[in-house]
């Protein structure tokens, strides 16, 4: 049934390159790749999750797709427009079809202004509602997320983390957006906060019917919400498939080594043998053959000349993978 559903957004090939200064280097200047020829779809009303450590590239995909950046190479199609590249006046007229939350929620709101006036003043301002209907419409946003009314009256700062998460929830829902960016929105939460945020999130997509782009280092978080998932690691997706399906049978060692990090219940399990990976992500690119030989156990001398192209697993199946190994263990014939 979700293969059935009218795209929304399409990625393809998407790049970019940073410059950065490196102390440690004779010139200075350090080139780092942040995100390599990355392709996904978004389906309407579906939740297409981006997870991998911190510096893999997932914020920097979602900066893209926002607009907040432009790439250095590929596009963005949102609805048939492709907005990469697009002058910022016409992606100004776009910006309410698509949102994006923030991991920080204390900076993605003006402390300076009341929380009705925080939602009031885009809407407004796009011609969604006059100021005279503005007040019941915050009033109708503040009860989606689980605030009462008269929260709008109060002050960012005088609400926890979970509360203004909620309110950034609200912000983006205001201009009616067909798609959400949710970068990290729970992870500098309590454990018990995020579950009522992911909630939260599932309650208003069943409601609404917005598609979200869900970015999270925690896989366990990410499978929770999302129908979909991409796995990156330095800059490239690694893994793709259904949430159900990479979940239960991962194929790339990395994949693996993210669910081998993510506590068990379970106390018989903890003694099951895990993937640890050592290192940290690099910034200098690769000098060709797969990024994650350095860190993978099951690395053979063939890894460092094999292409890192996403490969099918099964027909059909939409579960892909790039490890030059395969699910096999054995080295894939090119």
């Amino acid at each position: 049934m979700e293969r059935e559903r009218e795209p929304i957004l399409e990625v393809r090939g998407l790049s970019k390159r940073y410059t950065e200064h490196d102390g440690r280097r004779l010139l200075g200047i350090v080139s780092n790749q942040a995100v390599r020829e990355v392709s996904f779809t978004i389906r309407s009303g579906e939740t297409f999750g981006i997870v991998g450590e911190s510096g893999c590239g997932k914020s920097t995909v979602a900066r893209l797709v926002m607009g907040l950046e432009r790439p250095d190479a590929g596009s963005v199609t949102f609805r048939g427009t492709r907005i990469s590249g697009l002058p910022e006046r016409r992606l100004r007229a776009l910006r309410p079809r698509f949102q994006m939350v923030f991991q920080d929620s204390g900076s993605s709101l003006n402390g300076r202004k009341r929380v009705a006036d925080i939602l009031r003043e885009p809407m407004v301002y796009h011609g969604l509602v006059s100021r005279r209907e503005a007040p019941a419409r915050v009033d109708e946003l503040l009860e989606m997320v689980g605030l009462p009314a008269g929260a709008g009256e109060r002050y960012p700062h005088e609400f926890s983390g979970g509360q203004r998460q909620r309110i950034c929830i609200a912000k983006a829902l205001s201009l009616l957006p067909e798609l959400i960016i949710l970068d990290e929105p729970v992870s500098a939460l309590d454990v018990s906060v995020q579950a009522q945020i992911l909630n939260l999130l599932r309650d208003l997509q069943a409601r609404l019917g917005v598609a979200y782009l869900f970015i999270g280092h925690g896989l366990g978080a990410v499978h929770y919400i999302s129908d979909r998932i991409a796995v990156m690691y330095r800059g490239r997706i690694v893994e793709t498939g259904d949430a159900e399906e990479l979940f239960r049978h991962p194929v790339h060692p990395y994949t693996r080594a993210l669910l081998d990090a993510a506590p068990v219940a379970d106390f018989q399990a903890r003694d099951r043998e895990r993937i640890v990976l050592r290192g940290e992500v690099g910034l200098v690119d690769w000098d060709g053959g797969c990024a994650f030989r350095s860190r993978c156990p099951c690395a053979r001398e063939g890894c460092a000349r094999a292409s890192c192209d996403l490969r099918p697993i099964a027909a059909g199946s939409g579960h892909e993978a790039a490890c030059p190994m395969g699910a096999s263990g054995e080295e894939r014939a090119e």
